[in-house]
């Protein structure tokens, strides 16, 4: 599915559109085809549309229409790597095995990293019976992108065509789990597998449940139905029962994305507790693979890849040391051959997961000194470079991430350098052009089938920016979505904690911010569940809260390096040791100078009293224009400190027009403040009045 049909599926779900994905992408392709009859891309489009078609209609009438596209594109660009692949994907489809694994063969000597041209050629071997060679092409896409959903079918048919159904079924499940609630023919096709070897292994109960998900998500998949007709036949009526329940109860439980303005509802207790991922099984393979084989370089690289990827997901800093040591062998063992590009860029991602900034840059140069055409190691040169308040050189890193030509919209790119260009518009103050962007890049991480927790780390962001423009609602939605795809997302929880909070309903926030902190128990949660104790008349747990916060920031060196600003926030807001939290906060400013870094000095310098240094470091946090609330508060009561009082008035009004409801304590200090400061220059100019001669 193209990126901006995707966007538009989105926009349609939420006006109760009712065609299917694949007629949504082909209506999307038709419309830039009128647009640009001489686009070879957009007959592409096409082609992957109707071939998606015919997956649900099995009309040889959407395979000649995919067949005839694809000759279009080739006519217009005749060497077009994409067309390619879509040739390959149409000569699965019409059992042309050999000659669609020679194809795929020769895609893959063009570009060894393609993910998706590792998955044609496991399709082709297995057609052709050759389970081996597909086992070992599976897991090459596996490792090129973990968990993603073509990948974890094609896992699940060589283990179903090998006798093992449960083992087919658990990787089913997972692919379920990690696909989109917006590719509803997806899953309704993996939920009519799995029940297709529940039929199979003699349980029609698990089958009709399956089948009542699937005629849920997709009314009238034609799978479901011939499924439906064999449980009929194989089995009694009674182990059939799940089956009429499909028909008579319309309603979805696998709702569709949508980020349409919601109510702010109570938040489903099956979505605060975390699901396993999958990464711990990789993890063990991996660590089976360089055991039996400890002179392979691309094991260690997956297996370093495996534990940055369970440090996103548990927060567990020792990941990044096990990751570490891991790719470091990977990389004593292969580090000059292009092969070792993904090795690089892993280390350099737990560079930037650990601050290590320069470090990080260092890495991601090797990576991209090796030639091998992934250009993603930008993006990693780019948020080392944004952390650091060197702004310039992160658009300059980012903007080789504009791609052209063939590879110009496809999603994995697309969903790199959006998520990243988003917060650069976002630190310039266009908070819209940041949500646009993000929005995108959710689209983009969609289609590419990015793991679950990538993903609803996208929606997050998109949340964090909707929250900072004050669109609660808008916020709440996406949130929600990060949830919905990747239960137990602590950051999700957490934001989902301070809506609630904000608007008074302080028990709910609690639970939903010891749900978050049970997963990973971020200083900066803790502390804001201590204020939410605190706003709710419970200073004894607030206060327990806030001695958690001081004695996690300082276990073990790794946390003090990632939580020093988080730290000096803490002990200025809370008024306790301050002279530690400049310290602190001018410890950050050592390696960072960024606009919330500049932002933390200009706190604590603040609350030790030092009101004109104060001023100037906010001035540097206001320089690039940023439209949060917080940083707009803080200056606006550092202009107070100072007597500035329509400095004052200006900046916290700035605050409060940005987001009424930035803080759960600090919008209501900006209100007072702010109306004391009115009340203040009413009463010097009603005596001013008096006074006139």
């Amino acid at each position: 599915m193209k990126l901006w049909s995707a966007i538009f599926l989105i926009a349609a779900t939420a006006f109760g559109q009712r065609t299917t994905p694949a007629e949504q992408q082909v209506a999307a392709a038709r419309q830039q085809i009128a647009a640009n009859p001489k686009n070879a891309e957009a007959y592409n489009n096409l082609a992957v549309a109707f071939l998606r078609k015919a997956h649900t209609t099995a009309s040889p009438d959407d395979i000649r229409q995919a067949s005839e596209a694809i000759a279009t594109g080739f006519s217009l660009a005749p060497k077009d790597f994409r067309l390619r692949k879509t040739q390959v994907a149409l000569l699965l489809e019409q059992h042309e095995f050999a000659r669609a694994r020679d194809e795929a063969k020769e895609l893959n000597l063009h570009n060894p990293d393609d993910a998706a041209v590792y998955g044609y050629l496991a399709q082709a071997d297995i057609g052709l019976h050759d389970y081996h060679a597909a086992e070992e092409a599976a897991q090459w896409m596996l490792n090129l992108q973990p968990f993603n959903v073509p990948g974890l079918l094609i896992a699940a048919d060589l283990r179903e065509r090998t006798g093992d159904a449960e083992g087919a079924l658990d990787v089913l499940e997972r692919a379920y789990a990690e696909t989109s609630p917006e590719d509803t023919d997806e899953l309704a096709s993996i939920a009519n597998h799995i029940a297709s070897i529940e039929i199979g292994e003699g349980r029609p109960e698990a089958a009709g449940q399956m089948l009542h998900r699937a005629e849920e998500v997709f009314p009238g998949y034609p799978e479901t139905a011939k499924n439906l007709a064999r449980i009929h036949l194989d089995h009694s009526p009674a182990a059939a029962e799940p089956a009429p329940q499909a028909a008579a109860n319309p309603m979805v439980q696998i709702q569709p994305v949508s980020l349409a303005p919601v109510v702010l509802l109570p938040v489903p207790a099956a979505l605060l507790v975390p699901q396993p991922t999958g990464t711990e099984r990789v993890i063990k393979n991996m660590q089976s693979r360089v055991q039996n084989d400890p002179k392979n370089p691309a094991a260690y690289s997956a297996l370093g890849a495996a534990f940055f990827q369970r440090a996103r997901e548990t927060g567990d800093v020792e990941d990044f040391q096990l990751a570490e040591q891991a790719l470091s062998k990977s990389l004593d063992l292969v580090s000059t051959d292009f092969s070792a590009a993904g090795a690089y860029s892993t280390m350099a991602e737990v560079c930037m997961g650990e601050h290590r900034f320069s470090d990080a840059i260092t890495y991601a140069q090797k990576a991209l000194s090796l030639g091998s055409g992934d250009l993603s190691p930008f993006a990693i040169v780019g948020d080392a470079n944004a952390d650091m308040g060197e702004y310039e050189r992160a658009a300059v890193a980012y903007s080789r991430l504009d791609i052209s030509g063939e590879s110009a919209s496809e999603p994995h790119g697309v969903y790199v350098r959006d998520s990243r260009t988003s917060y650069l518009k976002f630190v310039s103050g266009d908070t819209a052009g940041a949500i646009r962007l993000m929005q995108s890049a959710v689209a983009a991480g969609t289609e590419a089938r990015l793991p679950a927790e990538n993903l609803a780390w996208l929606y997050f962001e998109l949340g964090e920016y909707e929250w900072q423009a004050g669109n609660v609602a808008a916020a709440d939605q996406a949130y929600l979505a990060a949830l919905d795809i990747h239960p137990g997302d602590y950051r999700a929880l957490a934001g989902l904690g301070k809506l609630r909070g904000n608007q008074g309903r302080y028990a709910e926030a609690i639970k939903l911010y010891q749900s978050a902190i049970a997963v990973v128990p971020m200083p900066v949660f803790v502390a804001e569940l201590g204020d939410m104790y605190s706003k709710a008349g419970n200073p004894a747990e607030a206060r327990k809260q806030y001695q958690l916060v001081e004695y996690i920031g300082l276990l073990g060196h790794i946390n003090q390096v990632l939580h020093n600003r988080d730290l000096a926030l803490f002990y200025a807001d809370h008024d306790i040791k301050l002279d530690e939290a400049l310290a602190l906060a001018r410890k950050e400013f050592e390696v960072r100078h960024d606009v919330y870094t500049w932002d933390a000095l200009a706190w604590a310098l603040y609350k030790n009293g030092k009101y004109q240094e104060a001023s100037d470091a906010i001035d540097h946090a206001l320089g690039s224009g940023t439209r949060d609330a917080v940083l707009w508060f803080h200056a606006g009561m550092i202009a107070r400190g100072l007597g500035q009082t329509t400095r004052a008035k200006e900046r916290l009004e700035a605050a409060l027009s940005i987001n009424p409801q930035f803080h759960v304590v600090y919008s209501t200090v900006a209100s007072q403040q702010l109306k004391s400061l009115q009340e203040q220059s009413s009463l010097t100019a009603s005596q001013g009045q008096n006074h006139v001669p």
